[in-house]
């Protein structure tokens, strides 16, 4: 038979030209374009043989019978693991590799397929040779459906799994599916035209156009340096195929002092020089710029490492020059080893935020490596988040109240509000723990609202029906988060609204480290909330970042001094007249004065000899539930001073 074969040899320049193209620009190494290649040189390949078995059997007579069934043999193992090779990439595509019953239903085809190839050349299944012409066997009808049955089995994975796959690979697959479906039809009614790799053609160039952007897996400001998304696909891919690997975070301690100090085109030269470096050091596909100074290196072995880790290090210790200065850049090291270390991209994410979080505090420290007790760790804060995601959404956190004592009236006259949280044992999980994580993930955002209800809800069931009990006021905290994301009128207001609280008696306790960190912000939204009655006490006055700026320009009724700074005083005699300089200061300004971590008798005498306007501390009141936080009132309130402060303990 003479075959037509010139879509074959157009279809094999085109893949000739995609597969330069893919080499060249050097495709970012992930699981797909690994299987995408594999799939490009099968078919490539594939139609090579097909067109010179083609001019084989038109020359018959002239070519050795052996190299024509070779090449009939060639071809048709090769067409089973085309589309075998095209099912794979869909898997990937659709991440159903793990999914066992969906890949043997793959996979059984094509080994029937290869079985009956292998078998050819003794039951003349597929083809056969007879006075040397070609024919096509008994089998042969197996080969059409071979093909029918993964275009249909890719649509099937791809319309069960639509939302999970973007439009671009739907697309991709619904297109090549009709042509398969042209070219079936037209190979059973008109032989001696060949259009196997023409359909091959169609997935191989349309999957390639809906292939990732290589350029937007490298950052766009360090050249050569794959960025977040690129190192997260490479990770992926490591975990899935198991893969053991060593990551190097070099993480740049003092970046963000450099990045204050300079423009950000002087930065980004910065972090340039040390990913030209890296790259060099390491390879351009095997360096990832994370983020905030932060490179992360990928190696095969721990001699690799330890290699790397050496230079990387004695690199940084020769300075780096800049625009005529030497730049010292503060190194941090961390190791973390696949599958030693973590064993999901979601566990290596919290082990190197931990790792990093405790560089950033261990100065002296330069290397920090991941083990079982770093583990153990990053797993109880996972169990601190996942106690705060169930106490936010069955709204099950507590406020407690703790008292706050008027020296000039002698009595408890307000209460601050603090939240508190239990594990699933019931027991108290500490803020100081859980507090610092809930304004890291966001979670303080609703954590807030929340106290501020229970607050409200207590007011309006206990306060403002009982005027004797003399509480004036509740100080409810206001984290940074709150004030960077949210408008606080449209959050306070509903809240106050709905439980008919007035303005006056909240009063929203404000951190040094929130007015430093986001001064305009905080101006309007307190300026605004003070017009309505809301009353504003910077909280940890003296606590490493006291600016009596803040204190003129911002309307605060009444300032905390940190108990650190407090506690001092009593033992430091230096820093006894700082305090009391700072507390003639304030008052000077008319500005009420609250002193914290007071617990005893004396401790209370000295506060009030230094003037102090109002006291906390566990010598007036431990932080209490509700109902026990009441009766202590009353008997405070109503009872000799003695007394009460001698039952606070």
């Amino acid at each position: 038979m003479q075959y037509n074969y010139d879509f074959e040899i157009t279809a094999l320049a085109v893949m000739l030209v995609v597969l330069l193209h893919f080499l060249i620009i050097h495709q970012f190494p992930t699981d797909k374009t690994r299987a995408y290649l594999k799939s490009l040189l099968v078919c490539v390949a594939e139609c090579v043989v097909n067109i010179l078995s083609s001019i084989g059997i038109a020359n018959a007579e002239n070519i050795p019978a052996f190299w024509n069934e070779l090449f009939a043999f060639a071809f048709f193992a090769l067409e089973g693991f085309c589309s075998y090779y095209i099912f794979c990439y869909i898997l990937m595509v659709g991440e159903y590799r793990k999914n066992r019953f969906i890949k043997m239903a793959g996979m059984i085809p094509f080994l029937v397929f290869e079985l009956m190839v292998l078998l050819t050349p003794f039951f003349k299944l597929f083809y056969y040779f007879e006075d040397g012409q070609y024919h096509q066997g008994i089998g042969a009808w197996y080969g059409y459906f071979y093909i029918a049955y993964y275009f249909m089995l890719n649509l099937i994975l791809i319309y069960a799994h639509r939302k999970r796959i973007i439009v671009r690979i739907k697309a991709t697959i619904w297109i090549y599916s009709t042509v398969c479906i042209v070219v079936v039809l037209v190979q059973l009614f008109v032989r001696e035209l060949l259009l196997t790799s023409f359909a091959n053609l169609t997935m191989l160039l349309l999957l390639y156009l809906a292939m990732q952007n290589t350029e937007d897996l490298f950052d766009p400001f360090i050249k050569d340096v794959a960025n977040e998304k690129a190192f997260m696909i490479r990770l992926s891919n490591i975990v899935d195929r198991s893969e053991e690997k060593k990551v190097l975070t070099v993480y740049i301690r003092n970046y963000r002092y450099f990045f204050s100090i300079v423009d950000s085109q002087s930065s980004n030269e910065i972090l340039q020089m040390v990913g030209t470096y890296l790259v060099k050091l390491c390879g351009k596909l095997k360096v990832f710029y994370l983020e905030d100074g932060v490179f992360a290196v990928l190696m095969e072995t721990e001699e690799d490492r330890l290699r790397v880790q050496e230079q990387i290090q004695k690199r940084f210790s020769e300075g780096w020059s800049f625009n005529r200065n030497k730049l010292h850049l503060d190194l941090a090291l961390i190791i973390q080893s696949y599958p030693q270390d973590f064993k999901t991209v979601e566990e290596f994410k919290n082990m190197l935020e931990y790792l990093i979080e405790h560089a950033k505090n261990a100065k002296e420290n330069r290397v920090f490596e991941a083990n079982a007790q770093t583990q153990k760790k990053v797993h109880y804060r996972n169990r601190l988040e996942a106690a705060i995601d169930h106490a936010i959404w069955n709204n099950s956190f507590e406020v407690y109240y703790q008292p706050i004592y008027s020296v000039r009236e002698k009595r408890i006259v307000s209460l601050e509000a603090l939240v508190r949280l239990r594990d699933e044992n019931g027991e108290f999980i500490s803020p100081e723990e859980f507090i610092p994580i809930a304004e890291k993930n966001g979670s303080i955002l609703q954590i807030g609202p929340q106290v501020l209800e229970e607050s409200c809800r207590f007011l309006l069931r206990h306060v403002l029906s009982n005027p004797s009990l003399g509480i004036r006021r509740v100080h409810i905290n206001v984290s940074v988060l709150q004030c960077m994301r949210q408008n606080l009128k449209e959050v306070i207001l509903p809240i106050l609204e709905k439980y008919h609280i007035p303005p006056t008696m909240i009063s929203l306790e404000i951190t040094e480290t929130l007015a430093i960190r986001a001064p305009e912000q905080m101006e309007h939204y307190m300026w605004e909330l003070e017009k309505l009655g809301i009353s504003f006490a910077l909280d940890d006055y003296g606590s490493g970042n006291a600016n009596c700026l803040y204190l003129s320009r911002f309307p605060f009724q009444k300032i905390k001094i940190d108990k650190e700074m407090v506690w001092s005083s009593f033992h430091n005699p230096s820093a006894r007249i700082v305090l009391n300089n700072e507390i003639n200061t304030l008052k000077q300004l008319g500005l009420p004065v609250l002193v914290e971590g007071i617990e005893t008798k004396e401790q209370s005498d000295e506060m009030e000899r230094l003037g102090v306007d109002y006291i906390q501390g566990f010598y007036y009141g431990k932080p209490m539930p509700e109902e026990e936080c009441l009766r202590y009132i009353r008997q405070f309130n109503s009872i000799p001073e003695d007394y009460a402060k001698q039952g606070s303990r």
